[in-house]
């Protein structure tokens, strides 16, 4: 049994996808970051940056106690390679690139993206400076994965941890962005939204918190 803190944010999604995608046994525990709850000593103790997503896994290989980890890449690659799905074995060229682009979506598209959701959906006043930053880096990171897009049909060439990472992430209404200038980004991710275990995914996220704006698939 996994428990999966949680969520429904574009990194809680992430790994919601994937456990829908193994099938794996799980545990869906919300965790209200629009209340504060991630800044509970309790959860901290399982995630020490006191963010969302966490796991714990009851029963992980070769181990003979419970194994918590947070970070949502860190938590792809572990479940990935526990079930021998979604990533390529180690040591081939394959699993390099599913690891560029998931290093590409933490790194780039979380931190800009959601930075230029922030500015634009929360701040008090708009902040010319901040926008016109923020919203020129999204029309770059578009164009990266549009042109990746216009070569494979998945970024690291298969379905994988890569795809689940960006996903949730490309909300292009939140972010000033239209699909009619991205056609192969636009034909991926209707590719991935006609996925059975996405669809589970975003409909138990509306089972936690319907109002959410990750979860709108526009």
């Amino acid at each position: 049994m996994i428990d999966l803190y949680y969520w429904p944010t574009g990194n809680g999604l992430k790994i919601g996808i994937l456990l829908e995608e193994l099938e794996l046994e799980y545990r869906l525990l919300p965790v209200n970051i629009r209340e504060g709850e991630q800044k509970q000593a309790a959860f901290q103790r399982i995630s020490a940056n006191g963010r969302i997503p966490a796991i714990v896994d009851h029963a992980p290989q070769g181990l003979s106690e419970p194994l918590s980890l947070f970070e949502s890449g860190a938590i792809l690659n572990y479940l990935a390679d526990k079930a021998g799905r979604f990533l390529p074995a180690a040591g081939s060229a394959e699993r390099q690139k599913v690891q560029e682009w998931l290093f590409w979506q933490v790194g780039h598209i979380t931190p800009y993206l959601s930075q230029l959701q922030l500015f634009k959906e929360k701040a008090p006043e708009p902040i010319a400076f901040a926008l016109d930053l923020l919203n020129a880096e999204a029309t770059r990171l578009y164009r990266v994965l549009e042109t990746r897009l216009s070569d494979v049909l998945f970024v690291a060439g298969d379905y994988s941890i890569a795809d689940m990472a960006i996903f949730p992430w490309i909300q292009p209404l939140r972010q000033g962005q239209d699909l009619a200038d991205f056609p192969h980004i636009h034909a991926w991710r209707e590719r991935l939204k006609a996925r059975p275990a996405i669809q589970r995914a975003y409909a138990k996220g509306r089972e936690v918190a319907a109002n959410e704006r990750s979860l709108a698939l526009q």
